[in-house]
């Protein structure tokens, strides 16, 4: 059963990476923001962005019970933990003399 500490951990995720709860009457809710998610101890309150609006106001909000979410999906990959980050090195190269 997903659990308080279940999204806790999604929450706490760095970098965040957005997902979505799948519920029991087959229905989803994402959370794109970690902002936008309100964890309480038996349930969450997740804002839902209006996607004509420029920015991260909210004026609708899901509220998801732990006990209907059946399974979580991640929405982008994000990097992997602990992989070396992409691009030119910043560290000095050793030179010869």
């Amino acid at each position: 059963m997903f659990t308080l500490d279940d999204l806790r951990n999604l929450l706490g995720a760095r970098p965040f990476v957005p997902f979505r709860l799948w519920l029991s009457d087959g229905g989803h809710v994402d959370a794109v923001s970690r902002e936008l998610v309100f964890p309480g101890r038996r349930f969450a309150l997740i804002g839902l962005l209006d996607p004509g609006a420029p920015d991260m106001a909210f004026d609708r909000y899901a509220t998801v019970w732990y006990l209907h979410v059946t399974r979580c999906e991640m929405l982008s990959a994000g990097a992997p933990p602990f992989s070396p980050p992409s691009g030119p090195s910043e560290a000095p190269s050793p030179t010869r003399t």
